[in-house]
């Protein structure tokens, strides 16, 4: 039989990353890997900058998320340790992370990923999804079949690693029916695994799997106290047989050695049937014929990945940070615009847990944006719902929040930059922005939150608070515009405006899309927003999407998304290629990083899947079919037409909007 390398198994980004003949070779981490157990101690691993990447499975009734990698790697918890998946054809073992006959998709359009590997005789299937056990609770499953004529072996393997980077495992113990990691119930079997292999101390249990030198008696354990345990339990799987090993995702830690009991759910539901339960669960809503089917395909498959992102009363992101109000703006916004309404109110109904005493929402530290993201939020849920219950349970921190707004900018005791008068003190900017200012976009986003807070609360019988957000916004409305004034010069005519008074129209640029409706008060087709958006694209444009340059580099789905919106406001057709940008690079999945490696087209930065990005795309989609005007006078309805769908037929149905449900169809 013929051997893979038998050096550590590494996730698919590693693998690429250390391989000197890979397009995906960086220098630097060479050296810094060899054998990941085998690193000494606080060794540190290599970023993942090529294929950060992944997609998220879960089920709307939990808070917890599993990860796929693009090669089918399962990652059970943020930061913590995978199960990977190899098979023992005719010929030899077959490795996803290595192999380049490997393909993947989604089920049914659902969050049920299916990743292919082509092997002697036909494709092993493997597919993971999420289910909610009563016996067991959330799970995580990994089903897979066997697509060729003859038996093969299917090897499940826990690995201490993940698709950012390194993971601690220093403790594994199995038996017939299931493995625990750390004491923590990790792997459930269906049966007991025809072998069981272990590694640790530098040794990799795939080695020994793949050189056939396994032990003849062995104890069902690994103990490493370097955190680079690991293990693989290898079944037969007939021709067309399928097997399903479950994760479950909130069980309990063994307080010592063998004192949990692992049990096998009593009911576990196919691939197929979860696929059909997430067709079911995304009825509600706008729902669109369009002659893009492919456009269609993303935006349903898209509806389902922003789902995944609400968690109950909380907002998922992978890895795990701090809450960011504008992000939840821009998630929740998408949630109401599609008629998630119910998940939507779920989160906006902890604003008071989430609010200091002194009127601050907490969030990312020292940001300016985040009391204005979060009256935008509430507000913009009472535009497109007029749910005064949860703006009257919500009367108190609203208030404290729009208060806390008018005394930080007026205050003397805050640390100011003297060319912003009248704008928000210096404060913490989003990754894209730069260092520390008093931004433009800080005071925009504070002015629309104030505004659209102070109609919620004058529609929902709290006339004085909300007359009082109305004149704070007011106020701050025309200091910002004074600031938007000094770059419009008689004689050289308007200027780019540049992120804070006190900088020049640096790659922070980015940061300034927000200034613009919809995301800001300002007219997008103005002398000085013209002149701004120009430099922009000029600058910040590659092949249609928008390159973040400060911070975590990379082209930005967000950014590209942003700029959209502004286009698609300003009736300028380059908003459709920015559409075609986010098309091109949605990948198999339909997941969005935070940012994309130009060459690998994988994530680069940030997030695999970043919710926001996904939440930009559904809101562009949405208002190009049908939008609230900038005067909220009423709906625009296709504000641009992409050449493709000239001539053709489409129908729109149940569009959530300010002025209630909108459908229509055009027929030619």
């Amino acid at each position: 039989m013929l051997l893979p390398d038998a050096s550590w198994v590494k996730p698919f980004w590693l693998e690429r990353q250390t391989d000197p003949a890979s397009p995906d070779f960086v220098a630097e981490a060479l050296g810094t890997v060899g054998s990941p157990a085998s690193a000494p101690a606080g060794a540190v691993w290599p970023v993942n900058r090529t294929h950060r990447s992944g997609t998220m499975v879960g089920n709307v009734a939990t808070y917890e998320r599993s990860l796929v990698d693009p090669r089918g790697l399962v990652t059970a918890f943020p930061g913590g340790w995978s199960v990977d998946w190899w098979i023992r054809a005719e010929d030899r073992w077959h490795v996803p992370a290595r192999a380049t006959a490997v393909r993947q998709a989604l089920l049914g359009g659902a969050p049920v990923i299916e990743t292919r590997m082509r092997v002697p005789g036909g494709d092993a299937v493997h597919r993971v999804y999420a289910m909610q056990s009563t016996s067991v609770g959330p799970c995580t499953i990994i089903e897979i079949e066997n697509r060729t004529a003859v038996p093969f072996g299917v090897a499940v393997a826990v690995r201490p690693y993940h698709p950012l980077g390194r993971a601690r495992v220093t403790a594994i113990e199995a038996d017939a029916a299931g493995a625990l990691v750390d004491g923590r119930p990790a792997l459930l079997f269906p049966r007991a695994p025809g072998q069981a292999v272990f590694g640790a101390d530098g040794r990799d249990s795939a080695d020994a799997l793949f050189r056939d030198l396994l032990p003849t008696d062995q104890d069902l354990t690994a103990s490493d106290p370097g955190g680079q345990a690991n293990a693989t339990f290898v079944f037969t799987l007939p021709h067309t047989v399928v097997l399903r090993v479950a994760i479950p995702l909130a069980a309990p830690v063994a307080p010592r050695r063998g004192t949990l009991t692992l049990a096998y759910p009593e009911v576990l539901p196919t691939a197929e049937q979860v696929a059909k339960g997430w067709e079911v669960q995304t009825r509600r809503g706008l729902r669109c014929e369009l002659p893009d089917e492919r456009l269609v395909g993303l935006v349903d498959t898209a509806r389902r990945h922003l789902l995944l992102a609400h968690g109950g009363e909380d907002l998922v992101t992978w890895p795990v940070t701090a809450f960011d109000f504008a992000a939840a703006a821009a998630v929740l916004g998408a949630l109401d615009l599609y008629g998630f309404h119910d998940e939507a109110a779920e989160v906006l109904a902890t604003w008071p847990e989430r609010q200091a005493l002194d009127g601050t929402y907490a969030g990312v530290a020292d940001r300016m944006d985040a009391n204005g993201s979060a009256l935008l939020a509430a507000g913009d849920h009472w535009r497109m719902t007029h749910d005064a219950d949860l703006i009257e349970s919500l009367v108190g921190p609203l208030a404290k929040g729009v208060h806390w707004i008018e005394k930080r900018r007026t205050s003397r005791r805050a640390r100011r930059d003297p060319r912003a008068t009248g704008l928000l003190p210096i404060g913490t900017a989003p990754a894209a922005a730069g260092p520390p200012g008093s931004y433009l976009r800080d005071a925009a986003r504070s002015v629309q939150g104030l505004a659209s807070v102070g109609a919620a609360l004058r529609g929902s019988g709290q006339p004085e608070v909300g007359e009082d957000a109305a004149r704070f916004a007011a106020r701050l409305a025309d200091d910002l515009d004074h600031a938007v004034a000094a770059f419009a010069s008689p004689v050289d005519g308007p200027q780019p405006l540049a992120p804070t008074p006190s900088r020049t129209a640096d790659d922070g640029i980015v940061a300034n899309l927000e200034l613009f409706a919809p995301f800001g008060p300002l007219d997008p087709t103005s002398p000085v927003a013209v002149a701004t958006l120009d430099h922009l694209r000029t600058r910040a444009v590659i092949d249609r999407g928008v390159v973040q340059r400060v911070g975590t580099a990379g082209l930005s789905p967000v950014l590209t998304m942003q700029l959209g919106l502004v286009e698609l406001e300003a009736g300028d057709r380059r908003a459709l290629e920015r559409l075609a940008w986010m098309v091109d690079h949605a990948g198999p999945t339909v997941s969005w990083p935070t940012t994309v490696h130009p060459v690998t087209t994988g994530g680069a930065t940030g997030s695999p899947q970043d919710p926001v990005a996904t939440a930009l795309f559904l809101t562009f989609v949405r208002r190009l079919l049908v939008r609230e005007t900038a005067d909220g006078a009423g709906l625009a309805l296709l504000s641009l037409v992409p050449d493709l769908w000239l001539g053709q037929s489409l129908d729109v149905r149940e569009a959530p909007t300010a002025f209630g449900v909108c459908s229509f169809s055009i027929r030619w």
